[in-house]
């Protein structure tokens, strides 16, 4: 189980759900948009993110070589490095991304999780 920091309640944020976006990213964009409304954040045939009006941000991949996409996927941000490395000890590595910050992992039961750290 994960500890909390004590300076920090949340030391791991949801930093987004990820849906397979198919070969056109906008179509679902839209579709979950006219469902559920929010903010388009980015919009292409590749990749697309909603930001639903409670702030949970839906993203949309279109499967690449360098960007596998499997439905259902989480991605979660540490905040601090010692988290990260809590989190990943407990996490199967898939796949780095180094120039993007992201990292793809496998939890035990097989859902993906990728690791995202913001660095701006």
């Amino acid at each position: 189980m994960l500890e909390k920091s004590p300076l920090d309640p949340h030391p791991i944020s949801l930093y987004s759900v990820n849906l397979a976006g198919g070969e056109d990213c906008q179509k679902p964009l839209h579709f979950y948009q006219s469902i559920l409304g929010g903010k388009v954040l980015k919009e292409s045939f590749g990749h697309a993110e909603l930001e639903l009006d409670l702030g949970l941000r839906i993203v949309f991949s279109k499967e690449t070589e360098h960007c596998p996409v499997r439905g259902g996927t989480l991605t979660l941000s540490p905040k601090e490095e010692n988290q990260k490395q809590v989190l990943l000890s407990k996490l199967k590595h898939i796949q780095s991304v180094d120039a993007k910050g992201y990292s793809l992992h496998e939890d035990p039961w097989g859902n993906w999780i990728w690791i995202y750290v913001d660095n701006t």
